[in-house]
């Protein structure tokens, strides 16, 4: 079975504040380059998931796909990608990074060295491999698992020197080898009930950051604007007056915006001054119209917006 690797919750928080957040906030420029460096990451994580897809092995195999996992001093080990057969676990931390790699085993630095010259350090992906690396050993005792690991560059164009560490670092296309290699290490195993043990300790990383409504764009964004203009409501549709783009779903992802953005309840009161709608009873239709769960009376009445918003809301269009 290989999960379909969704975006992390971080991502799409990101991309979010990036719809809605001024262009002049003091901010932005910061939070643009964490969003640049996410999206960079995950689309690394996507190009190496091609190769599970193309996996051919015989027996039962999981891959799973940004593992969230807490260890006894509550910090967190947010794995990449974790690999279980018969025969062996392999925790797979993947980097999109051009330019020259270049990795200390004495100072336990990663650098890397730009086209132009420009030098900058990262996290050593080796040492965070061999931190998941001996977390899921304390963590499966029960089980007779080989723990594997591997840093896999997803950057094609990445030069990798001085790697001499005892944990292999290699491009994607060398994956699938590396993976033969490991199959021979025999042992049988619960592989079921292991998967079940580390999903049931999986949890969902919090966003901690706070940041004000006013410093946010309010309104439905225009997506065929580049969500440069605002969109208004008119008998249960979303128009645009500068490109006359209309829809009725587009509300969703705007919701999903003030769910990441703002708070995962709204009221009447609310969804009016933030989507801009001048009706107190269109705010209610469209609130009842996808059954949210709420609480209160009808006065006081708030929303709960779930954490499958978009499907949810993909039920009643």
């Amino acid at each position: 079975m290989v999960a379909i690797r969704k975006k992390p919750l971080k991502l799409l928080w990101l991309e979010a504040l990036m719809r809605r957040l001024l262009k002049d906030d003091v901010e932005y420029h910061y939070y643009q380059e964490q969003y640049r460096r996410l999206d960079a990451g995950f689309a690394g994580e996507q190009k190496v998931d091609r190769v599970w897809h193309e996996l051919i092995y015989p027996n039962t195999f999981f891959v799973l796909h940004n593992l969230c996992l807490m260890n006894t001093a509550q910090h967190l080990h947010q794995i990449d990608t974790l690999f279980i057969c018969p025969h062996f676990m392999l925790v797979v931390e993947i980097k999109n990074i051009h330019g020259r790699l270049e990795f200390d085993q004495h100072t336990h630095q990663c650098t890397r060295t730009r086209v132009d010259g420009t030098v900058e350090g990262f996290p050593n992906a080796l040492t965070q491999t061999e931190r998941h690396m001996e977390f899921l050993k304390n963590l499966i005792t029960s089980y007779s698992f080989p723990v594997e690991g591997a840093v896999v560059i997803a950057n094609p164009s990445t030069i990798i020197v001085n790697s001499t560490s005892t944990l292999p670092i290699f491009h994607a296309s060398g994956l699938h080898k590396y993976l033969q290699s490991l199959f021979k290490k025999l042992i049988d195993n619960q592989l079921t009930q292991l998967v079940h043990l580390l999903l049931s300790k999986q949890i969902i990383p919090q966003i901690h950051t706070s940041i004000a409504p006013s410093r946010f764009r309010h309104g439905v964004l225009c997506p065929k604007c580049t969500y440069q203009n605002n969109m208004y409501f008119h008998r249960g549709i979303w128009k645009c007056s500068f490109c006359h783009y209309r829809s009725i779903e587009i509300f969703a992802e705007a919701l999903l915006d003030y769910r990441l953005l703002i708070s995962h309840s709204i009221t009447n009161k609310q969804l009016r001054a933030f989507f801009r709608i001048n009706s107190n009873d269109a705010a209610t239709r469209l609130l009842r119209k996808f059954k949210f769960p709420y609480t209160g009376t009808y006065k006081n009445r708030v929303y709960h917006l779930p954490e499958n918003l978009l499907e949810h809301m993909k039920n009643f269009f």
